[in-house]
């Protein structure tokens, strides 16, 4: 009967720490950092929006963006600067973290954080001027 009583004990036991280990790592980190230069002259571009997932409408821009009760969007620092990440799922890594990058006068950018590339890589974007006419 002891015999019987041990060997439940150790598969609950095996049991236990494998649905733990399963828990723990149902996590992906998506992670995009970088830097955003002008195009043509190579310089950092400050104040740029990046925004998750859609482009920023005009009103959206103009709330302080410290508020903690407006919804998420920063702007990069005097060196082009940004960061952003999130958790997602563990087991597909998805949706996709995808950030949009845009400044007046500049057309804007979308990124998308990849699975197979190193989240920690650092990226330069370029902005490009719009035409003028």
């Amino acid at each position: 009967m002891q015999r019987t009583c041990k060997t439940h004990r150790a598969k609950t036991m095996t049991l236990l720490f494998l649905s733990l280990g399963f828990m723990v790592s149902c996590d992906c980190i998506q992670q995009l950092q970088g830097f955003a230069i002008d195009a043509e002259t190579r310089e950092p571009l400050s104040e740029v929006f990046y925004t998750r997932d859609s482009l920023l409408t005009e009103k959206e821009k103009l709330v302080d963006i410290n508020d903690p009760l407006y919804p998420y969007h920063r702007k990069t620092d005097s060196d082009g600067w940004f960061l952003d990440f999130r958790l997602a799922d563990g087991l597909t890594c998805k949706p996709p973290l995808v950030l949009w990058l845009e400044k007046e006068d500049y057309k804007p950018v979308r990124l998308e954080w990849q699975r197979n590339k190193s989240n920690m890589d650092t990226l330069v974007i370029e902005l490009h001027r719009k035409e003028t006419r």
